[in-house]
């Protein structure tokens, strides 16, 4: 079955039988297809598309958005189905209307990430599935502890995939961390569902179905963990204003050894990205694992 095809079918299983009036290939990172499909009616959806066998991937997509949609806290794409047909997996989603955004709008961003996090979601750190973070596997298994679920299932995931191709110095120093967590992290901070992935191309400002100005967020990795995970994620690499995180810490009451824990959550997204792209990022890691430990 050619693309088109699979689109159109995909469109039927979700229920719309309006034709398509145009396409346009949206930027969507490099794992998947994603295309701006403009439907007879007025209505824009968006597709992304992958081979049948990545089906998973876009039904752990479908459970991070439906997770975060049920807090009723930020603003996510409002999802139409995951389905395949033949060779191609499709994703259907409304899409987003782009917007500008001002001081306001992310300040207001920083006020619902903090709602998120706010919400009594689970007693555990984990997930209901296992799911990717990029194109690496993210293990959710819950856990009563936050270190241990770190020293398992993040830190020591990561490590474990990139043994490797470490030098024996490097996993050293990571492994240093992962024997000190409790130093750096506590035990049992407030469970929150978090966006797992939100780095500035993930969050984009839009106008919502009310024609409120808004900063939508897309493609999550969800998980049950520490709020201030998230804030790590976006301090990493920029693109957020300093109104949206002030806003955030300011609305938050826990601000113990803040430093050292977005130290360790970063640590987790760089050692991802070395695993994903290659060693360009060691001296990142390597820098944020010995700030800890030395």
């Amino acid at each position: 079955m050619s693309r088109d095809s699979a689109i159109i079918a995909a469109l039927r299983h979700a229920g719309i039988c309006e034709e398509i009036a145009t396409t346009r290939p949206l930027s969507g990172g490099c794992i998947h297809e994603v295309v701006l499909l403009s439907l007879s009616d007025g209505r824009d959806v968006v597709a992304k598309l992958n081979h049948a066998s990545k089906l998973g991937l876009f039904e752990e997509e479908a459970a991070g958005l439906r997770a975060l949609d049920e807090t009723n806290t930020v603003l996510v794409p409002r999802l139409l189905s995951t389905s395949s047909h033949d060779d191609t997996a499709v994703m259907l989603m409304d899409a987003l209307e782009a917007a500008l955004a001002n001081d306001s709008t992310w300040a207001a961003f920083g006020r619902d990430l903090a709602a998120l996090h706010a919400c009594k979601w689970s007693s555990q750190y984990g997930f209901a599935t296992d799911n990717h973070l990029g194109t690496t596997p993210q293990p959710n298994d819950w856990c009563d502890d936050w270190v241990q679920f770190n020293a398992e299932h993040r830190l020591g995931h990561q490590l474990n995939l990139l043994r490797p191709h470490l030098s024996n110095e490097e996993t050293r120093d990571i492994q240093r961390v992962i024997d000190q967590l409790d130093q750096f992290i506590p035990h049992h901070p407030k469970p929150s569902l978090l966006h797992g992935d939100l780095w500035a191309g993930n969050a984009l400002p839009v106008v919502d179905a009310t024609g409120k100005l808004r900063i939508g967020v897309i493609d999550p990795a969800c998980s049950v963990g520490d709020g201030w995970a998230d804030i790590a994620m976006m301090k990493l690499f920029g693109g957020f204003p300093k109104v949206c995180l002030d806003e955030y810490a300011s609305t938050v009451g826990d601000h113990v050894r803040i430093e050292s824990r977005i130290a360790v959550y970063q640590l987790y997204h760089v050692l991802n990205h070395i695993t994903i792209f290659g060693r360009g990022y060691i001296a990142q890691a390597m820098s944020l694992a010995r700030s800890l430990t030395y």
